[in-house]
Order: C-alpha cells, then structure tokens, then sequence
C-alpha cells in the first residue's frame, strides 16, 4: 500500500499535496482549509502533532480504517459520511484497505476560539475538541457538501462570503458539540501581575517571526498554561492566542505600509509560512487583503514584483 506522511504542523508534505484531488490551497476562501483525496487504493498515512484541530469525513467507498491516535487503536469499518477529528496537539496514524474518497479540514485555532465566545454560555479560555474515531453527524455532512460543491465549482465573486459563512456555522457547531470535557476550575488569583503582562507582550513583539506556543507564554508568567490561558484573559480582556494574531496583523500592516518586501515575505516577517493562509487570516482582521492595503496606503509602487 503507498504510504502518505504529514511532516509539517502546518503546511501539506509534498507527497499528499500530489495526492490532493481538490484544495481551497491557493483561493480566496475564508475560515477553514479543505482537501479531497480521491484514493485508487488502500494506504496509510500520519501526521505529527498538529497546532490545528483536522475534520476527516469518508465522502465514497466502504472501507476497514484503524486510527492510532491518543494512545488508543481504533478499528472499524467506515462508510460515506463517516467523522472522524484529530485534535490539535496529537499525533495520529490511520490505515485503510480499500479505495475511496475523503474530505479533510481544517480549523484555525483563531476561528474555533471565536466560534466559543460566541457560542458557549462559559466559554473556555482555551477551546478544545475532544477525538473521535468515528461518529455520523448530519450537520457535519451537510457542511462538509456545501464546501465540495465550492471546491469543485470555478473560483467566484461570493466564494470567499460563502465558504467563510460556512466556516462560522461548522466552527460553532464544533465548539458546542465537540468540546472536551475539562477539569473543575481551581480556586487561585484571577489575574496576573502587571509585569508578567508586559514580558507576554514584550515577547510576542519580538518573536512575531516564529512560531509561539501557550506552553512558552505560560512559562514566562510563570504560571501553569491552564490558569495562564485563563488569567491572560481576565487581565487583558482577550485571549492569549487573539493577542498574538492581532499583534502580527498590526505589524503586518507596518510592513506593507513600509513597502519594500513580498508578500510572501511580509507573511514569513510576521509568523505565517503559508502566504495564503496569511492573506485570508489578514482579510478576516483587516477587511481586505494584503493586496488591497497595500494599494490604498500606496504603499503598493514599493513592493517588488
């Protein structure tokens, strides 16, 4: 059987990007990425720990599939409109011995962290999916449609509308559905000290360029991630990861307005390896993309062709 493997946290490997049938990589959407892979026979595929949650629904073909994820093996047979999600945060196998077809997506922390706030009664300071092996959820698989019949429709005006609509809708759907069970509260401060907010910050600024953990923000507080996720957000009336991505956005918007470098470079510049996931999380802040804030800061003559 061929083999597929994951290798970035982030971004397709070559090998299952030539796998790819169909991809929202490279369009105008908003909100989640999704792929289709149209598989001619049984494989395998892995993935390490990922920093997003993954929606996989079988679309075609009756299929025997064994997960490896969570230290749990997980074998059954899987047919049309099948669920299966891989939590952020977890390394995960899967093997199958028949042909068939499958949609993958995936859901930006970012937006799964809105879709709580906006959702859940309490919503959690950090929003997690729990993993599933295998479920039928109609909502899902209605969702999940209306995203193939996008991605296998010619780019248009309203897709970039649409697919960000549908990605509200599937990510408040996650958070109300899918949320893992979390421990009791612990009593403890509510807030943090003035100065741990400022070595947050101060850190964020000069590290936009790479990647940034909750585990290392944590740390500079000198707090447990579970309470610094939640004492973050009591003493700056955002969450951590908000922080971050408005952060970069507005230094983003600095390097474009100071002109001089790519796109491409002004995405490196501020965290994001993936340009067009960059473009869309820029459009989703900003209301426009990169692009277009170049063109109206005039910043657009400056940047190399």
């Amino acid at each position: 059987m061929p083999e597929l493997k994951v290798q970035a946290p982030t971004l397709i490997s070559p090998a299952l990007a030539r796998a790819t049938n169909a991809s929202s990589q490279g369009r105008y959407w908003q909100g989640v990425d999704v792929d289709w892979h149209d598989w001619k026979s049984g494989g395998r595929a892995s993935s390490p720990a990922l920093d997003h949650d993954v929606i996989a629904m079988r679309t075609s073909g009756m299929v025997r599939l064994t997960q490896v994820r969570d230290g749990k093996t997980h074998t059954a047979i899987a047919l049309p409109g099948n669920v299966t999600l891989h939590p952020r945060g977890m390394e995960s196998n899967w093997s199958w011995d028949q042909p068939g077809a499958i949609a993958i997506v995936r859901i930006p922390p970012a937006l799964l962290a809105d879709a709580a706030e906006s959702t859940l009664k309490s919503p959690p300071l950090t929003m997690e999916l729990q993993n599933c092996f295998g479920r039928k959820d109609p909502f899902i698989e209605r969702i999940i449609a209306l995203f193939l019949d996008e991605l296998h429709a010619p780019p248009h005006p309203a897709q970039a509308y649409t697919t960000e609509a549908l990605s509200v809708a599937l990510a408040r759907h996650m958070a109300s559905r899918f949320n893992a069970p979390r421990p009791p509260a612990e009593a403890g401060p509510l807030d943090l000290h003035a100065r741990a907010v400022q070595r947050v910050k101060d850190y964020i600024q000069e590290n936009l360029h790479q990647a940034i953990t909750l585990d290392a923000l944590a740390s500079l507080a000198n707090v447990s991630r579970f309470h610094f996720a939640r004492m973050f957000r009591h003493s700056t009336g955002v969450s951590a990861m908000a922080y971050l991505e408005r952060a970069r956005m507005a230094r983003a918007q600095e390097l474009i307005r100071t002109g001089g470098l790519s796109m491409s470079l002004v995405a490196i510049g501020v965290g994001y390896e993936d340009q067009s996931y960059f473009t869309r999380r820029f459009r989703l802040r900003v209301g426009m993309t990169p692009a277009a804030y170049a063109r109206e800061s005039g910043a657009a003559r400056r940047i190399p062709v």
